[in-house]
């Protein structure tokens, strides 16, 4: 009879949600050897997604980043927010991105379909 307490007790608790040595539990979606903490952005292209401006601020979106002048994104220095771009510093050396021209695709309705 003590058992059958003991057995209720212990599926009570886990139907509740009890944490039973949770922390000894490995996240089964973490790849094997996977850092912990911030990931380390690859250095390479600056890609220029959208600029930002107003009368008190200029932002950009760097690399999927928002950043202002002084920030650092993909291992380069954002020197400064322009109105087409930004300039960078990368190696000591000034470069810039400039924000490409989007394009939307517009689907041509047929003649027959008007």
């Amino acid at each position: 009879m003590n058992n059958l307490h003991h057995a209720c007790l212990m599926a009570l608790l886990l139907a509740l949600g009890a944490p039973a040595g949770a922390d000894a539990l490995a996240d089964p979606t973490r790849p094997p050897r996977a850092p912990r903490g911030q990931p380390v952005e690859p250095r390479g292209q600056v890609r220029v997604e959208a600029i930002l401006r107003s009368a008190d601020r200029q932002l950009a979106i760097v690399n999927g980043k928002v950043v202002r002048a002084g920030d650092r994104v993909s291992g380069v220095l954002i020197d400064e927010i322009l109105k087409d771009g930004v300039r960078y510093v990368r190696d000591g050396q000034i470069h810039t991105a400039l924000l490409r021209p989007a394009a939307i695709p517009v689907r041509q309705v047929a003649e027959k379909d008007r």
